[in-house]
C-alpha cells in the first residue's frame, strides 16, 4: 500500500471527527446555536459596518476581561520594550479590536461558500507555496496563532490537502462548528496526543502540515529556552527533526486581517534554505527568528493573550501570575 492511500486509510479513532449528536438540540444548548447562526447573519452586513461593530466589541472586551488584558499588557511590555506605554496601549486596544473582529466573523469560517471564501480571504505571494506543491516536494507551512489564523487555513484547504493538530473547545456546539470548518474542503485533523508519527504519514502522503509551534508547553525533553523577542522562551525542538524525516521543506506564512481592504490576508514567504542544518537548537532559533519577523508584520494582530512566557529557565517565577 503507498504511503498516498494510507493517510486515507487511517482508524477512525485516530483522525479527529466530531460526529453532531441529537442532545445538541436541548434547550440547554440553544444559546450556543442561537449565537452560531447570530454570528452566520453578519456575514451579509457591509464589512465597515462590521468593523464599527468591532470596534465597540473589542473596547468591551478591553474592559471586561481584565485577567486577558494583563496578559496581554505585559506580553507587549517584555516583547516591545523600545515602544512607549502609549504606543504600546494603542496595541492592546487594537489587539482587542481584532479579536473581536475574528469572533464577529466565525460565521465565515463555517457557513460562508467557496466564491465567497475566496472573495473575503487573499492568499498573497502563494508562488512561494504552490511552486513547492507543483514540483512534487513535500511542504511544512510555518506559522504562528494570529487572531486570523483560522480563516488562512479555511482558504488554504479549498486549494490544497492540509494536516493540522487541534485541541478541542469547551463547548460542545463550538468544537463541532468549527471542527466542521477545518475539515469541510480538503482539511484533516489530529488531536495534539495521538502521535507525531499520524503528521509524518500525512506529510508522506503529500498533505502540508499546518504547524503551529509558538505555544509554551513547559520545560520537556522536547523544549530548550531560546531566544523569542530577545527573552528566553521553552522553544519546541520538533520543526528540524520532522523536516529532515519527511524530506519536506518548511514554508513560513502569516495571517492577518488588512483593514485597508476588509479582507484577511494569508502572507507566504519563500522556503527556509539551508533547513534543516542537522542542530536541532540551530534549527529551532531558526524557526523563532522567522516567528518573530512575521509576527511584525502586524503585531497587534499575534495572539497576546497567552501566555507564551510562563515556563521561566531554572523554574523561574511564572511573570502572569498574580502576587497575593
Amino acid at each position: 500500500m503507498t504511503q498516498k492511500n494510507r493517510i486515507d486509510r487511517y482508524p477512525q479513532e485516530q483522525e479527529y471527527h466530531v460526529r453532531f449528536s441529537l442532545r445538541w438540540l436541548l434547550p440547554r444548548f440553544w444559546s450556543a446555536w442561537l449565537g452560531a447562526f447570530c454570528l452566520a447573519a453578519l456575514m451579509f452586513l457591509p464589512w465597515r459596518l462590521r468593523e464599527w461593530l468591532a470596534q465597540q466589541l473589542g473596547r468591551r472586551l478591553l474592559s471586561r476581561h481584565k485577567k486577558r488584558r494583563r496578559i496581554v499588557d505585559i506580553n507587549l511590555a517584555w516583547c516591545f520594550p523600545e515602544r512607549s506605554a502609549v504606543e504600546r496601549e494603542a496595541m492592546a486596544v487594537n489587539y482587542f479590536i481584532h479579536a473581536a473582529r475574528s469572533l464577529l466573523d466565525f460565521g465565515l469560517l463555517t457557513f460562508a461558500g467557496s466564491r465567497h471564501l475566496r472573495r473575503r480571504i487573499v492568499l498573497r505571494d502563494a508562488q512561494h507555496y504552490f511552486s513547492e506543491t507543483e514540483q512534487g516536494r513535500r511542504v511544512i507551512l510555518l506559522t504562528c496563532h494570529t487572531l486570523a489564523l483560522e480563516f488562512g487555513a479555511l482558504a488554504l484547504t479549498q486549494r490544497h490537502k492540509m494536516v493540522g493538530l487541534i485541541k478541542s473547545a469547551e463547548n460542545p456546539v463550538f468544537n463541532y462548528l468549527l471542527t466542521r470548518a477545518r475539515t469541510r474542503f480538503m482539511g484533516r485533523l489530529f488531536k495534539r496526543d495521538a502521535g507525531i508519527r499520524n503528521i509524518v504519514r500525512a506529510i508522506r502522503a503529500d498533505y502540508a502540515f499546518y504547524y503551529l509551534p509558538d505555544e509554551d508547553l513547559g520545560d520537556s525533553k522536547q523544549t530548550t529556552f531560546l531566544p523569542f523577542f530577545g527573552i528566553p522562551t521553552a522553544t519546541l525542538t520538533a520543526l528540524g527533526r520532522l523536516a529532515r524525516a519527511c524530506e519536506a521543506v518548511v514554508v513560513p506564512c502569516y495571517s492577518y486581517f488588512d483593514t485597508v481592504t476588509g479582507r484577511y490576508i494569508t502572507q507566504f514567504f519563500p522556503a527556509l534554505n539551508d533547513f534543516p542544518v542537522g542542530d536541532e537548537v540551530r534549527d529551532a532559533l531558526r524557526m523563532n527568528q522567522e516567528l518573530e519577523r512575521m509576527i511584525r508584520v502586524s503585531p497587534e494582530q499575534y495572539m497576546w493573550s497567552f501566555s507564551i512566557f510562563k515556563t521561566r529557565p531554572g523554574g523561574g517565577a511564572n511573570p502572569y501570575k498574580e502576587k497575593k
